[in-house]
């Protein structure tokens, strides 16, 4: 009897597709996008986007520009305006990752570090890798760099140098830096690099991040399941009852997306409401352009999600690769894990869902303080996936009516 049932249970999973790849595709496929995640940010593949502005151009930042072009963890962003206001504007916007300003020659002895490594507060952990970076680099292609730097120290505490030892210190640091370091070699940076984070508005460019990753993630999962009750009245007639009208069944899909919209924007709102009063996210200093971005969100996940139940002939099936798609959807999109530490290839994969779009356009409304018409690259893609997918559930039902 025992064996009985078990075959049963055993068929049924079989048969149903939907619960089969949610039970052994989906598993390894969320794996392998996190193993992509973990094994970038544990410096296999990730490529930070680092902007430069070289204000000296000399021959050895000229050398260690080179040099970081081709470090395979970094990749260069190219600045509109070469200027340290471009960097860190691309910074702020998030064009590039982290900026780097050289701004004293290297061999100098000024009292301030010659290099100046910009991050934004959201990406805070950008600053220390790429000094780490430049430092390993400088240590590597002009190890006699931060032995310059720690001359005057050595003067002081040694009472003065001759200047026949001061002549054969240069000469053979000089040498040192035309034939570089040993790859392995590790050396004090010699106060060569200065890490500034950039602030933005006040509550935290984590907490403003966060607040838009996780409202973009249950906005679909609640559109999803809230559109999964067209399904049961498709099955049991109340679609063909209401289809004898004019109107057919575009009423009730229409009234389905209103509806999920309007659950969507209270969702948000509850989500937002306990950023502003617990972390002080400031919402109400910029409410428009986040009202803005909350409608869209929510429209795109009222017009994905209805696309969803249209096309699925059952609750379980519909329910099953809802769950599928957002839990993929959030995992690239930047729900789970910020995007600039997945590899390059996995962050142009994340152009493709919505949840990367939205989280793009809260945190440039809530903290880089950007303007509704700053923020409609990013409101483009939201208002075109909620019109397609309306559209398309609405030609899917119309379609299934027929076959009905």
């Amino acid at each position: 009897m025992i064996a009985a049932v078990l075959r049963v249970m055993v068929l049924g999973l079989v048969r149903d597709r939907g619960a089969l790849a949610m039970a052994f595709l989906l598993p390894p496929l969320i794996f392998v996008i996190f193993a992509a995640i973990l094994s970038g940010v544990s410096g296999d593949e990730m490529r930070l986007k680092v902007a430069i502005v070289d204000e000296v151009r000399s021959n050895q930042t000229d050398r260690l520009v080179r040099a970081i072009d081709q470090e395979p963890a970094l990749r260069r962003h190219r600045l509109e305006s070469a200027d340290e206001q471009g960097l860190r504007a691309a910074v702020l916007a998030g064009r590039a990752d982290v900026g780097l300003i050289i701004r004293e020659a290297l061999a100098g002895q000024a009292e301030g570090p010659p290099i100046l490594v910009i991050a934004d507060a959201g990406r805070s952990m950008t600053g220390p890798i790429l000094a780490g970076h430049v430092q390993r680099l400088v240590a590597r292609e002009l190890p006699g760099v931060s032995m310059r730097r720690m001359v005057p120290a050595v003067e002081e505490l040694a009472g003065g140098l001759s200047p026949q030892q001061n002549a054969a210190l240069d000469a053979g640091m000089q040498a040192m830096d035309e034939s570089g370091g040993d790859n392995d070699q590790q050396s004090e940076d010699g106060g060569l690099v200065l890490i500034e984070t950039l602030a933005g508005r006040s509550g935290g460019a984590n907490v403003s991040y966060y607040a838009g990753a996780v409202a973009v993630m249950f906005l679909l999962f609640s559109a999803m399941q809230g559109a999964a009750t067209l399904i049961e009245e498709r099955n049991s007639g109340i679609i063909d009852r209401l289809a004898v009208g004019p109107a057919g069944t575009d009423v009730i899909v229409i009234a389905k997306f209103l509806y999920l919209t309007l659950q969507g924007l209270v969702q948000v709102t509850l989500i937002f409401l306990v950023a502003w009063l617990a972390y002080g996210v400031d919402v109400p200093g910029r409410i428009l352009p986040w009202l803005a971005t909350t409608l869209l969100a929510a429209t795109a996940a009222a017009g994905l999600a209805l696309v969803m139940a249209s096309a699925c002939t059952t609750k379980q099936q519909a329910n099953t690769i809802s769950s599928f798609l957002v839990l993929v959807a959030s995992a690239i999109g930047g729900s789970m894990v910020p995007r600039f530490m997945m590899p390059p290839w996995l962050q142009d994969v994340g152009w493709f869902t919505p949840n990367a779009w939205a989280i793009e356009a809260y945190h440039g409304a809530l903290w880089r303080d950007e303007t509704i018409g700053q923020l409609l690259p990013a409101f483009w893609p939201l208002a075109m996936a909620a019109i397609v997918g309306l559209l398309a559930a609405l030609l899917l039902s119309r379609y299934r009516l027929q076959l009905g």
